[in-house]
């Protein structure tokens, strides 16, 4: 197995490394580096974050309680580091935007779009997708009945 490639910090930081951490940790017990002593363990994450988190995370702030010797208060600072960057209007865009492509079954495409609306900080996923849904019906009804009312195969 080989290390996850580096986190993306564009778009949804907050997503990216959720989605990143947990691929890292998935590794680390691959290689049975879980045994390892958290100095080694925090070695492994800086240098597989990449240039752009390692240099957030060489100004982090340790405050009393924080040990940056401990690989989970490393992680945590990083998540703490992520977490203000939830971005709730370029979120919304994507799950909009989102659309089924060619080749892809409905019930692939349902579940990248419930991914898209569970992994955002929509309050409630569940109704996003049925509004998503409706809203997708519709447009596909209103093409059908411009291309009836105009009976021309171009807008068809």
């Amino acid at each position: 197995m080989k290390l996850p490639e580096y986190p993306s910090l564009q778009g949804n930081p907050s997503e990216n490394w959720r989605r990143w951490i947990q691929r890292f940790e998935l590794y680390l017990v691959c290689e049975e580096m879980t045994k390892k002593p958290d100095p080694t363990n925090i070695a492994m994450l800086l240098s597989a974050v990449g240039p752009e988190a390692l240099e957030r995370y060489n100004y982090f702030e340790w405050h009393e309680g924080e040990n940056k010797n401990k690989f989970n208060h490393v992680k945590a600072k990083f998540e703490k580091e992520f977490a203000g960057q939830k971005r709730f209007i370029f979120s919304s865009y994507q799950f909009w935007d989102f659309s089924k492509t060619a080749g892809k079954t409905f019930d692939e495409f349902f579940t990248q779009l419930r991914t898209l609306a569970l992994s955002y900080v929509f309050t409630e996923p569940d109704n996003m997708i049925r509004e998503r849904k409706v809203y997708s019906r519709r447009k596909i009804l209103r093409l059908k009945s411009d291309c009836f009312v105009n009976r021309s195969a171009e807008s068809c």
